[in-house]
């Protein structure tokens, strides 16, 4: 029985702190919010200083505009458009750098702070510019990776019969988490990021901050920028409704004194046709630039003042809506994001890494082939060619050969031709002397039979030295030609080809 009593108070312990844990979620994530507290962002009306600060800003931001419009008309080139991205991110620094030194100055006034000096929100502000492109880059890679993985599953919707199933419950899904995701930030990331920075929060913390926000208070907070919106809607009616018909009938008063347009009703659209020349003809006259130009600055002013009222009421709301708030697990779970992010990026790099020593490798190796193909085409182009120079050799000692044996017949020939005309004329010559000594061992003829004897003498003469031309005239023509191989044409010595036949000699 005792047992039994111990085991009931037991349960009845853990009931308790289970209804205790309850609550106290309960109490984190759900309690009320003070709708009541959005009226203090009529407080941004008073804070001159944030106003200084925006009016610096919005001068710093019109010079650096100017000069980027200067570059680019007066310089030009090259330089001017280098210039030109020079000033323009100068002037976006400017620009972020300015809204959140107001941002902080209103800050302060939202936590019942003592403002610091404009120094020090323009230091400030400077030193969140990191941060809110920090934001713009997880966004960016959050689209993607949201992109890729629809993608992904779109791809495997294209299955015959099973992804028209899968499609039809994929792709409702994938436009609610967009959905809910744009909702998310455009009602609760971007509106509340910056006063968590403003804030003094970290990156990472002012990430945790809004995630739980959006996470935990989604609904109260999208109901507190709607009756924000409303507060800034009466705002501007109200500063309207004195700002306009003042500003259009001094306008028209002064145009009618100082020239440049006739009244009010003529300024402004009094006739078909005639509203837009009288609303010209006003920037003839110099006082009437000046007025306009004057007017032109109060719009600004008011329309800063406005623009203060809905910073103020940022502020105040994100301070409302992180009232309380456990962001411990939201922090480990972005922590947990971050680390697999990195872990991912790290495998990626890895991957990114192996492939490129894979590629280095492959160009390695394709260059060793090239280079040992490139090795054996020159080594193959050297044995031709030491091929065709040993052709060649071997082709002119053959044809200097051939000539050799030509040369050498044809010096035979000539030399059996001389041989054979010096025989012959040594044949002549004994015929000569025997017919010379016939006639000297002779009775002495008589006158007539004299002039015989030696026209015979003297015929016989002229028969031998023709003899003798024509044998050395055959030895000159045997030794300057050559009778072809194939087909016994006459040939020059010198030639390689018979002209008769075209056989190589």
């Amino acid at each position: 029985m005792g047992e039994w009593i111990a085991a009931v108070r037991l349960q009845g312990a853990h009931f308790n702190d289970f209804a205790t844990t309850t609550e106290a979620m309960n109490d984190t994530n759900y309690q009320s919010i003070d709708f009541g507290a959005l009226t203090r962002a009529g407080e941004g009306l008073t804070q001159w200083r944030a106003l200084a600060m925006g009016f610096l800003t919005a001068l710093a931001v019109g010079l650096l505009l100017w000069l980027m419009q200067f570059s680019m008309m007066r310089i030009g080139g090259v330089i001017g458009m280098v210039l030109m991205v020079v000033i323009a991110i100068a002037a976006f620094v400017v620009w972020s750098g300015g809204i959140s030194a107001v941002g902080v100055l209103l800050m302060d006034k939202a936590r019942n702070l003592p403002q610091r000096s404009i120094s020090e929100a323009a230091i400030f502000g400077l030193a969140s510019v990191p941060k809110f492109l920090l934001l713009g880059v997880a966004i960016f890679v959050a689209v993607l990776a949201f992109m890729l993985v629809a993608a992904l599953l779109y791809f495997v919707c294209k299955i015959p019969f099973l992804g028209a199933v899968l499609a039809f419950v994929v792709h409702p899904v994938l436009v609610l988490v967009a959905a809910v995701a744009i909702i998310a930030c455009v009602w609760v990331i971007f509106p509340l990021f910056a006063p968590a920075v403003w804030s003094g929060l970290s990156f990472k913390n002012a990430l945790a901050s809004v995630f739980a926000i959006a996470r935990n208070r989604i609904v109260p907070v999208v109901l507190m920028m709607m009756v924000l919106y409303i507060i800034l809607a009466v705002v501007g009616m109200l500063v309207m409704s004195g700002l306009f018909p003042a500003s259009m009938s001094l306008t028209g008063l002064a145009s009618g004194i100082m020239g440049g347009g006739g009244s009010n009703y003529g300024a402004y659209g009094g006739g078909y046709g005639g509203g837009l020349g009288s609303a010209m003809s006003m920037f003839s006259s110099g006082s009437m630039i000046g007025a306009i130009l004057g007017l032109s600055v109060l719009g600004i002013l008011v329309g800063a003042l406005v623009a203060l009222v809905a910073m103020m009421g940022m502020n105040v709301l994100y301070l409302q809506a992180s009232a309380g708030l456990d962001t411990v697990g939201t922090e480990s779970d972005l922590e947990g994001a971050f680390g697999a992010m990195k872990e991912k990026a790290r495998e990626a790099a890895e991957k990114a890494k192996a492939a490129a020593e894979n590629a280095k490798q492959a160009v390695a190796d394709r260059a060793q082939a090239a280079a040992a193909a490139r090795e054996e085409a020159v080594q193959e182009q050297a044995r031709l060619e030491d091929e065709e120079t040993q052709r060649q050799l071997q082709d002119e000692e053959q044809r200097q050969k051939t000539e050799r044996e030509f040369a050498a017949k044809a010096a035979a020939e000539r030399e059996a031709l001389e041989a054979q005309a010096r025989a012959e004329a040594q044949r002549q010559a004994a015929a000569r002397a025997a017919a010379a000594q016939e006639a000297a061992s002779a009775p002495a003829p008589s006158t007539s039979a004299s002039s015989s004897v030696s026209a015979g003498a003297a015929a016989l003469g002229g028969l031998a030295a023709g003899a003798a031309a024509a044998a050395a005239s055959s030895a000159e023509a045997a030794a300057t030609t050559k009778e072809c191989k194939t087909c016994g044409h006459k040939i020059g010595t010198a030639d390689m080809f018979c002209e008769n036949c075209g056989t190589k000699q």
